[in-house]
């Protein structure tokens, strides 16, 4: 996940092995960039690369490691779920406009951007005509 620095730390760790017939070997490491992949900026790859040399300088074939980073993970809501709950008299325009302001917010596991849908309830009319409830719904989505 995105959001694994020590995961990606340990995979940034790991070396291939190789051996010589005759001599020693030394590994030579290339570190890859992160390369973003094209429908989400916190997930894509690194790629490293090694090359192996003996004591003649024999070289060996690439070696290639993909670490693949991912962006599974939804925001998840920091609002309470009732927070913006309010109750208000029929008459209290100004208090109305105020609730139907208000957003809830939420965070992503990658730190990215959060963006939100807003869905506006319409007016549903309780035992009273002039009593009832709107309810509003959001939707969270992080760039992946």
């Amino acid at each position: 996940q995105c959001s694994d620095a020590t995961g990606l730390t340990t995979a940034q760790a790991l070396n291939p092995v190789a051996t010589d017939n005759c001599s020693t070997v030394t590994l030579t490491k290339t570190t890859g960039t992160f390369v973003a992949s094209a429908t989400c900026a916190n997930a894509g790859t690194y790629t490293n690369t090694w090359i192996a040399k003996d004591v003649c300088l024999n070289t060996s074939t690439i070696f290639t490691q993909v670490i693949t980073i991912q962006d599974t993970t939804a925001p998840t809501w920091t609002t309470a779920p009732t927070a913006l709950n309010k109750t208000l008299q029929c008459s209290d325009t100004a208090g109305l406009t105020t609730a139907q302001n208000q957003a809830p917010v939420a965070t992503d596991n990658c730190n990215g951007t959060v963006t939100y849908t807003k869905t506006t309830g319409t007016f549903v009319a309780g035992t009273c005509a002039n009593a009832g409830t709107y309810t509003n719904t959001w939707i969270a989505k992080d760039v992946c």
